[in-house]
C-alpha cells in the first residue's frame, strides 16, 4: 500500500454512518496517526511498567529471603495490602461486567441484522448480499456498531494494566493482540470493508463468554471451560482467515484498494496470532503442563 493512499483521506472526509454520537470526533478516530498513536503509547506504558514490575519482584524476593523485618510494619502493610486488593477486585469486576454487557449487546446486534441482510426479500441475489455490494449491511449496522467495536479495542487496553496492577508481566500474546485489534480494526471501518462482519460478531460472541467468564472468576467462583474459550478463539482465527482470504480473492467481492489494503493486513495478523495462541495452549493445556495449567488458572482469578 502506498503512502498516497495512507493519505488520500485527509484531502476528503471520511463518510460516516448515520447516528454516531460526537460526530467531530470520527474523523480523528478515522485519522491512520489516531490508532498508532494509541499502539504506541500503549507499548510505551507496558514497557516503563513492566521494568517496575519485575524490579518489584526481585524486590519482594530479598525480603522474603531476609526473616528481619518488624511484625507491626508486616501488619499494618497487609492491613493496607487487603484493602487495596478489595478495591482492585470490585473494579476488575465492573470492568469484566461492562465488557461482557457490551460485547453481548454487540453481538445481538450483529445477528440480527445479518438476519435482516440475508432475509430481505428485494430481488438482490445471494452474491450482493454476502458482498454487500449496495452497502445494505454497512449502513444498517456494520459501519455503527463496528466503529464501536474498534474504540472498545482502545478500552480493552486496561485488561493489561490489570495485569500489571497485579503484579503480573505480560504475555506477548497479550501485547500483540490487543495492539493488533486496534490497527486491524480500524482499517476495517476506515475502508468500509465488509468481512469486518465476521470479526466483529464472533469476537463480540466470544468476548461475552470471556468476560463473563472472568467475572465470575473475580467473584470467587470457578466455572469450567477455560480451555473451551482458547479452542474457540483460536477456531475464529483460523475461520477469520479462510473468509478473508474468500473475500479477497474473489472476483467482484472487495475490490477497492482499502479493503484489498484491510484484508492483507487481517491475514498478517492473524497468522502470528494463531500461532501464539496455539502455543499458549500448549504451554497452558498439554498433558505434562497439567500442574502448571491449574496453576495459571488459580494465578489468573486471584
Amino acid at each position: 500500500m502506498t503512502t498516497d493512499t495512507l493519505h488520500h483521506h485527509h484531502h476528503h472526509l471520511v463518510p460516516m454512518p448515520s447516528g454516531i454520537p460526537f460526530p467531530e470526533l470520527y474523523q480523528t478516530m478515522m485519522n491512520w496517526r489516531t490508532p498508532v498513536a494509541g499502539i504506541l503509547m500503549y507499548l510505551t506504558i507496558v514497557y516503563l511498567w513492566t521494568i517496575q514490575v519485575v524490579k518489584k519482584q526481585q524486590q519482594s524476593k530479598k525480603i522474603s529471603s531476609s526473616s528481619t523485618c518488624n511484625e507491626k510494619m508486616t501488619n499494618s502493610h497487609s492491613n493496607n495490602s487487603k484493602h487495596q486488593s478489595s478495591v482492585m477486585t470490585f473494579f476488575v469486576l465492573l470492568h469484566n461486567i461492562a465488557l461482557a454487557s457490551y460485547s453481548g449487546l454487540t453481538f445481538y446486534k450483529m445477528v440480527t441484522a445479518l438476519d435482516r441482510t440475508r432475509s430481505r426479500d428485494d430481488g438482490t441475489s445471494l452474491f450482493v448480499k454476502v458482498c454487500d455490494l449496495d452497502e445494505y449491511h454497512w449502513n444498517d449496522a456494520l459501519g455503527y456498531w463496528g466503529y464501536f467495536f474498534y474504540l472498545s479495542k482502545f478500552y480493552e487496553f486496561i485488561d493489561t494494566f490489570i495485569i500489571l496492577l497485579k503484579g503480573r508481566k505480560p504475555s506477548l500474546l497479550q501485547e500483540y493482540h490487543h495492539a493488533g485489534a486496534i490497527i486491524t480494526m480500524w482499517a476495517g471501518i476506515r475502508y468500509r470493508t465488509t468481512a469486518i462482519w465476521l470479526f466483529v460478531t464472533f469476537n463480540s460472541f466470544i468476548h461475552t463468554l470471556m468476560y463473563t467468564y472472568y467475572a465470575s472468576t473475580t467473584m470467587g467462583f470457578h466455572p469450567p471451560g477455560k480451555k473451551y474459550l482458547t479452542t474457540l478463539q483460536i477456531s475464529q482465527f483460523l475461520l477469520g482467515m479462510t473468509v478473508a482470504a474468500l473475500y479477497l480473492l474473489t472476483p467482484g467481492c472487495s475490490e477497492t484498494p482499502g479493503e484489498q489494503f484491510t484484508l492483507k493486513l487481517n491475514l498478517t495478523y492473524l497468522m502470528p496470532l494463531t500461532f501464539l495462541f496455539l502455543d499458549f495452549a500448549r504451554k497452558t493445556y498439554g498433558r505434562h503442563q497439567q500442574v502448571n495449567s491449574h496453576h495459571y488458572i488459580n494465578k489468573k482469578t486471584t
